[in-house]
């Protein structure tokens, strides 16, 4: 009977192949050895590397091949970097390659690859302060060759597809002992133009062709630039610091035209979509706009002006009539008051009162004397009549 603690071969081998691609040390190494076998198929490549005691299978996907810098033979020495992975159905491990280098070219390799680790961890390759690139430039500088074909390629795309910009070419050697220094000059030169994006462009080539664009001292100083930068260094499967401490990295001039231009196409479609919507909104809001406009030509108002003013006129003349009517009512009640108080005013005078009869008698001081003991005798008193005064003494 079978154990249940027994594996089958392909739960061993899948398990072989998690092991293999889980553990970080058997990732990215870089093995040396001479080609013993090289066969190429459509979609991949297989070699062995062997050494005076063993021998290693090798993959190369897809068509990387066609891009390596030099032709592998069998008996070369190389170079590879690759990460060690199990093929379950044959329980076989290969090392699944991502680049090739003569054996020579090596210590170079490794010299970059401490170089971009030692520019990483300074922050300089972070995807936090890469910038966006300005969607409408004014001014566009480009550090290329002279007349070279990423030149022509950058004049062109960028010509048709946003002519209003400005392009300041900044032409520079781009291979060879003295590339870095010239880049770096034609950098520097940029710099004093009021560009919006800067865009570092060259056609492919081999990694010793590319290596300008490896410079420690141009790479920072692009990192130190004011201005987003745009690489368009090789081909898709190169890749150089300068890929990486740009703010944004395409494959070819081209892409790199495209991504700093707008397409003029597409701005003029995108304003005539506009346009039509303006258009179909205006009919809109006529239509709606004439609609109400019936509605209130239709009211009474606007078929007679004057009908709501004569009705206020009718109102106005009957309030007018109301209020003197209110007017003179009250002015008669007024001159009855008055009337009413006079003849209680009348009665009030001490002068009516004279007139029947009655006196008034003061002292010589001035005060009525209203009873016999308010007098002395030989005091001169004044005696008012209505018609007069009398001055007596009293005996």
């Amino acid at each position: 009977m079978k154990n249940e603690s027994y594996l089958s071969v392909s739960e061993l081998n899948a398990l072989l192949k998690a092991k293999f691609e889980g553990d970080d040390d058997l990732h990215s190494l870089y093995v040396e050895g001479e080609i013993s076998s090289w066969k190429s198929y459509p979609n991949a490549t297989y070699f062995d590397l062997k050494d005076e005691k063993s021998v290693l299978s090798c993959i190369l996907w897809g068509t990387a091949s066609l891009y390596l810098p030099f032709e592998p033979k069998v008996g070369d020495e190389v170079l590879v970097r690759g990460d060690l992975s199990v093929y379950p159905p044959r329980g076989r491990y290969n090392l699944m390659c991502t680049s090739i280098e003569l054996a020579g070219q090596g210590n170079a390799l490794l010299a970059l690859e401490a170089l971009k680790k030692r520019l990483q961890s300074e922050g300089l390759f972070d995807a936090s302060r890469k910038r966006s690139i300005k969607r409408f430039p004014k001014a566009i500088g480009i550090i290329v060759g002279a007349g070279s074909a990423a030149e022509a390629d950058l004049l062109k795309n960028c010509n048709r597809r946003w002519p209003l910009t400005d392009l300041y070419f900044f032409p520079s050697l781009v291979q060879g002992k003295e590339a870095p220094k010239d880049l770096l000059r034609a950098l520097k030169l940029a710099l004093n133009y009021p560009i919006d994006t800067l865009i570092i462009a060259r056609g492919g080539g081999s990694n010793e062709d590319l290596s300008a664009f490896n410079d420690e001292i141009l790479v920072r100083a692009l990192a130190a630039s004011p201005i987003p930068t745009i690489s368009a260094v090789g081909h898709e499967i190169d890749t150089t610091l300068v890929d990486y401490v740009s703010d944004l990295r395409v494959s070819t001039p081209t892409g790199a035209a495209e991504a700093a231009t707008p397409n003029q196409s597409d701005i003029l479609e995108g304003i005539l979509g506009e346009e039509s919507q303006l258009q179909n909104a205006m009919v809109q809001r006529l239509s709606y706009l004439g609609e109400r406009l019936k509605g209130l030509s239709e009211r009474p108002f606007f078929k007679n002006p004057a009908a709501p003013y004569l009705e206020k006129e009718d109102n106005i003349e009957d309030l007018r009539k109301r209020l003197i009517l209110a007017m003179s009512q009250n002015l008669a009640r007024k001159k009855d008051q008055v009337n009413a108080l006079k003849l209680h005013l009348k009665a009030l005078n001490p002068e009516s009162v004279l007139s029947r009869g009655f006196s008034l008698t003061r002292n010589a001081e001035g005060k009525v004397v209203t009873s016999v003991n308010d007098a002395q005798v030989g005091e001169e008193l004044k005696t008012q009549l209505k018609d007069g005064i009398i001055h007596s003494v009293v005996k």
